[in-house]
């Protein structure tokens, strides 16, 4: 990315179906990207578009609340906010502390469009989602082994919880640390 690119606006809008195939992409490609070292490589591998793609139109009619990130007219990043899940298998402390909290599900940028601002600008449009309605604190989670998303996590103000969770992906063990900021 050039440094004229990188000073060009990003816009942050709502998501719409029409939006599907770009968060799919992204979501593909920063994974490859991203956890590369990190995620076994056939994991990486089998993460494809054509599925990305379908979960994407499915969850955005079932209106999930994606923010996506637009720069010279193209999605460069997305973001996925909404309350804090609380799947059945979350351990009662961390259902204790993170009650009428708001979660970032999920963010990912493009990497052509990485550490240019774009990851900043759709946590402060999710910031003015959740203020809005009323959360006072916010968190994610983050794999335990990706240094550098918690570097960028944590110097947009958010800090480790010390209530890392393990879970498996294709038979992976992996940790997900639990980071968090008041808003």
């Amino acid at each position: 990315m050039t440094e004229r690119q990188r000073r060009e606006a990003i816009v942050v809008r709502r998501a719409t179906q029409g939006d599907a195939a770009s968060i799919a992409t992204i979501h593909v490609d920063a994974w490859r990207h991203n956890y590369r070292g990190l995620i076994d490589d056939d994991t990486l591998a089998r993460r494809d578009f054509d599925s990305r793609l379908g979960t994407w139109r499915r969850e955005l009619e079932l209106g999930a609340e994606v923010l996506v990130a637009v720069q010279r007219q193209a999605v460069v990043g997305w973001a996925r906010v909404g309350a804090f899940r609380h799947p059945p298998e979350t351990r009662p402390d961390v259902r204790s502390t993170t009650q009428g909290w708001a979660e970032i599900h999920g963010l990912y940028v493009s990497p052509s469009a990485q550490r240019c601002g774009v990851g900043s600008r759709l946590l402060r449009e999710a910031d003015s989602v959740f203020t809005a309605r009323c959360f006072r604190n916010v968190g994610l989670w983050a794999f335990a082994n990706n240094l550098a998303a918690i570097r960028f996590y944590e110097s947009c103000g958010f800090s480790d919880q010390k209530l890392d969770q393990n879970f498996e992906i294709n038979g992976q063990p992996l940790v997900e640390r639990l980071l968090a900021r008041r808003l």
